[in-house]
């Protein structure tokens, strides 16, 4: 994402600078006068700032913090310590998370904090059948995410935001999908405890999953998987598509 972020620049700025020196070059006869050294600063000057406006600029239109930070929630409940994401479904917006970062706590005792530092007023807690997923419904216009509702591809580029370790503070993980299942993906971002309830994001900033869950797959007695992925760190995100929700105490 990072490397493409980049290339993208410098090709707008090849293309500025061979725009600007055919102008240069046309108008030279009759600029005799002219400051090259000053007017070469200047461009210098102008290419900065165009260079930090394309950075922002597709930042945000890729997936990334500068687009969903105002989405993002830090979630305390007792001694866990997660991440959450608000989600519009329909006419409503939710709070999504792991259902682990809040187990065993009342839903009155969950506390979601915007990066504004904003506590949401949490509703009515729902969950999903058979995942490790929650939602608490919110009240209020709010700035919120969307579904992707197409099929997630290998490949594809993707962005987690959350509370790695735990810390209090949001971070951006970067990397692709590298596996699709029915009711979960596999990423390759290096997302740690903290993360979870993470939204994994795609180009567009849509929802493809949420950061769930880590597994151990070491197993140096497996020839197979001697010199490959599965014999490390594997890293899942449940989809959220084709969930049945239930309300809890129901």
């Amino acid at each position: 994402m990072i490397g493409s972020i980049q290339q993208r620049k410098r090709r707008s700025g090849r293309f500025l600078w061979g725009l600007l020196i055919a102008l240069l070059s046309v108008a030279a006869p009759q600029c005799a006068a002219v400051d090259w050294q000053a007017t070469s600063e200047a461009l210098g000057r102008r290419m900065g700032q165009f260079s930090a406006y394309l950075d922002k600029a597709f930042r945000k239109r890729d997936g990334g913090f500068a687009g969903a930070k105002d989405k993002l929630a830090v979630i305390v409940a007792g001694k866990s310590a997660g991440t959450g994401f608000i989600m519009r479904e329909g006419d409503s917006c939710w709070l999504y998370t792991n259902a682990h970062v809040v187990k065993g706590v009342p839903a009155t005792a969950v506390r979601a904090t915007l990066l504004n530092n904003t506590v949401l007023q949490l509703g009515v807690c729902q969950r999903a059948q058979g995942l490790d997923l929650v939602r608490f419904a919110l009240v209020g216009p709010l700035p919120a995410f969307v579904r992707e509702r197409n099929m997630p591809d290998i490949g594809e580029t993707v962005t987690v935001l959350g509370n790695s370790d735990g810390r209090g503070v949001v971070t951006e993980i970067r990397g692709h999908i590298v596996g699709v299942g029915p009711q979960q993906i596999e990423v390759d971002a290096p997302f740690v405890a903290g993360n979870s309830g993470s939204p994994v994001l795609n180009r567009a900033g849509r929802v493809v999953g949420v950061a769930s869950y880590l597994r151990n797959c070491r197993d140096n007695s497996d020839w197979s998987k001697t010199n490959t992925r599965y014999n490390g760190i594997r890293r899942f995100a449940l989809r959220l598509s084709g969930i049945r929700w239930i309300v809890l105490g129901d």
